[in-house]
Formats: structure tokens, C-alpha cells, sequence
């Protein structure tokens, strides 16, 4: 059988898989690395797929803030952006992440994961104003340093690189974008979570939530939602600021009869922020977020003329898995 052929084939599936979970989990800086793990090994399909996570690891490290509570105004206050002139809002940004997948056939061996993967992210993010009540944001001078722990290896291998910087641009003052329904708008949701409408202390409200997913080709939607709490007016660093947590919840995947398999999607996450009411600007924020991925499909047919006899040896069945848990920092600088 030409296993070098069917290694390429399943090579782009992972590879498909990776970027999708690391740009949704906002790895969003090109660093797509590709894992030299083992090879693709055997796999159990009358064993269950592994239950998704339910929580991230960090949660208990998104409030932490050094802050007092505050009298609430009296007159609860829209929070917005101020993108009237040409003003820059200047942030320090860092991102941990750990990564485990799993991608395997039925070929051979036993059922192996990918190596353990452990990235750190420091770099600058900036709201940069266009005078005409919309912005784009830009993360640049992003550091990566990337950990692969290897069974076969005695000390976990490290990797350094500097990633490109990315834009984002028609960012609203509500946090929305103008073309909305892509990735990018999670990661303006989970980074900024301005409510819709003025809050009290106590109120929440849901806004939905929509991500794309590749199921092996087929462009589909995961759905759910984002509700924020206003909890408190707190004084952080001098300045007054809604205290803002959000519990972000996307998990309905619903897929068409006409695609053959099994997948499973899910983000799930808490964050806690803080909006500068005079200044309108955000102070500073916690998100801790964890990203679940399962895939159980018919591998696609490929044919060897010159081989024919091999081709029932061909797999019939792909699995493929990984989980991202992060947690992101964001702080004002003046």
C-alpha cells in the first residue's frame, strides 16, 4: 500500500484540524506549527470518542485584579469605545496555551497522542482609531515560545519565533465588527465583552455567539452563546470601572444527515474585565478558555492504478482530536 501517499493525505486533515482550533482559541498570529510527533497509529473505533473538557485549567486565575469596590452610578452608563478621533489605546498582551491532540487511522500500532504542547505569547495590541467611529486592532511583536514534551526525549524541545502581525479592522465602539460571523469576532468578543445595552449592577445579558468549523471540507457553524454580568464598580488604578464577567458557551453543532461521521465541537470559558467608565477604554481583563474538538469520519477514498491490490487495505475510518486550553491577559498602557 502507498502508506507515503495515505500519510500525506491524513497530514492535511491534521493540518486543517490545528489551524482551525489554534486560530479559534486565539492563536491567531500564523504560527501553525506542525508537530513532529509520532506517526499516525491505530485506532479503537468500538471505544467511545473521549468526552469533551468542561473547564478550563486556569480558571481560578481571572480575578485577581488589585481593586476596591465603588459606589454604582446612579445612572447606569452605556459603555462604549471612544473611536471619534484619532486616538490609540495602547495594551500589553500575553497568551498561554496548552495543547494535546490526537490524530490517528486504523494502520498500525497503538493509540499514541501527539506530543503535549505548551506555548507562551507576550507581545503589544493596540485600538487604533480611524476617526469616524470604528478602529482596528493590531497585535504586533509577538514572541512564541513553543515546548513540545516528546516521549522518545529526555527534556522537553523548545522553540523560539516571532510571529507577523495581524489586523483586524472595522471594529465598532460596541465591540462589534461590520462583518460580523467570522473568527475574528470571538476574538473581539472574548477580549473586549461590551454589553448591547446599559446594566445595573447585578443584570446580565446574552448575546449569541457563532463560530465556523470545517467538518472534513463542509463548511458548518457552531453556535451558542456569551453573557456578561455587570458585578460590580470597582476603583482599579485609580480610575472607576464596570467590573465585567462573562461565561462564554459554544457547543451546538448540528450536522447535516448528508455528512457520514461523528464531530464535536465546543468553547467554553470565563473572563473578567474592566471598563474605565470616564475614560472609555478598557483597563484590563483575564480570559481563561478552553477548546474542545472531536472528529470520527469515513477516510476519503483514494486510488492507486498501479497498486490496485492495496487499496483494500486502505483505512475506512479517521479519528482526530485535540484539545487548547489558554489564558490571556490584557493590560492598558499608558
Amino acid at each position: 500500500m502507498r502508506r507515503d501517499a495515505l500519510g500525506w493525505e491524513v497530514r492535511i486533515m491534521r493540518t486543517r484540524i490545528k489551524i482551525f482550533l489554534l486560530f479559534v482559541s486565539l492563536l491567531l498570529v500564523g504560527q501553525f506549527t506542525d508537530f513532529k510527533g509520532p506517526n499516525l497509529v491505530c485506532a479503537d473505533t468500538s471505544k467511545p470518542l473521549a468526552p469533551l473538557p468542561a473547564t478550563s485549567s486556569f480558571i481560578d486565575q481571572i480575578d485577581e485584579a488589585p481593586y476596591y469596590s465603588v459606589e454604582a452610578p446612579t445612572q447606569p452608563p452605556l459603555l462604549r469605545w471612544d473611536f471619534s478621533g484619532k486616538r490609540v489605546y495602547s495594551y500589553s498582551y500575553s497568551q498561554k496555551i496548552s495543547s494535546i491532540g490526537h490524530f490517528y487511522t486504523e494502520l498500525e500500532g497503538d493509540d499514541t497522542p501527539e506530543p503535549a504542547t505548551t506555548s507562551e505569547l507576550k507581545g503589544k495590541m493596540f485600538l487604533k482609531s480611524e476617526g469616524d467611529r470604528t478602529a482596528r486592532l493590531v497585535l504586533e511583536d509577538l514572541k512564541v515560545i513553543m515546548e513540545l514534551d516528546i516521549p522518545e526525549s529526555e527534556e522537553p524541545k523548545q522553540m523560539e519565533s516571532q510571529a507577523p502581525p495581524m489586523v483586524i479592522q472595522g471594529v465598532q465602539e460596541d465591540g462589534t465588527m461590520k462583518l460580523g460571523g467570522t473568527a475574528q469576532e470571538i476574538l473581539l468578543k472574548t477580549l473586549f465583552p461590551i454589553p448591547p445595552t446599559a446594566l445595573k449592577v447585578g443584570e446580565s445579558v446574552s448575546v449569541p455567539a457563532t463560530m465556523p468549523f470545517n467538518a472534513m471540507g463542509s463548511a458548518l457553524y457552531v453556535t451558542g452563546t456569551s453573557v456578561t454580568t455587570l458585578t460590580d464598580y470597582v476603583a482599579l488604578y485609580g480610575r472607576t470601572c464596570a467590573k465585567l464577567e462573562t461565561i462564554i458557551d459554544i457547543s451546538t453543532l448540528k450536522v447535516p444527515e448528508e455528512l457520514k461521521g461523528t464531530y464535536r465541537c465546543q468553547v467554553r470559558g470565563k473572563s473578567v474585565f474592566f471598563f474605565d467608565v470616564q475614560g472609555k477604554r478598557f483597563l484590563s481583563g483575564r480570559v481563561a478558555l478552553i477548546m474542545g474538538m472531536r472528529v470520527e469520519a469515513p477516510m476519503p477514498k483514494m486510488s492507486f492504478p498501479s497498486e490496485a491490490e492495496d487499496a483494500a487495505d486502505l483505512p475506512e475510518t479517521v479519528r482526530m482530536s485535540m484539545d487548547n486550553d489558554n489564558f490571556i491577559s490584557v493590560d492598558y498602557v499608558e
